[in-house]
């Protein structure tokens, strides 16, 4: 029983691995409230567009997890998914958060195109 509840684990976590499965980026959400907009560059934000998506696809990994609540083990590992979730959403909104760049859609398609995703419009 417990190599088969292993093996699921290992399954499931495999399979749902934001590494391991191509998932289309998408460019994070902007806000125009401010008159002046710190500006980054275009690097920078690429850097942004993927924490962006990678803490998107960690919080439906987490929000689809069942934890075993008589496992330590499953209850470790659903804390250390949050705890890093946490870290991802503290660094965007101190790294990225109401910035701009001349194109963050350009940083979307090309993290996209590196995946062999299909082609997008900017």
């Amino acid at each position: 029983m417990k190599t088969n509840l292993k093996y699921i684990i290992f399954l499931s976590v495999f399979t749902a691995s934001p590494k391991l499965t191509a998932q289309n980026y998408v460019i994070p959400p902007t806000s125009s409230i401010r008159n002046h907009v710190p500006v980054i560059s275009d690097e920078k934000m690429e850097q942004c567009v993927k924490l962006y998506n990678e803490s998107v696809w960690l919080f439906e990994k987490i929000d689809g997890t069942q934890v075993d609540s008589y496992s330590q083990q499953s209850v470790d590992n659903y804390n250390a998914m949050v705890n890093r979730h946490s870290g991802m959403t503290n660094e965007f909104n101190a790294e990225c958060a109401g910035k701009q760049s001349r194109s963050a859609c350009e940083a979307a398609r090309k993290l996209n195109i590196e995946q062999g995703l299909s082609y997008q419009e900017c």
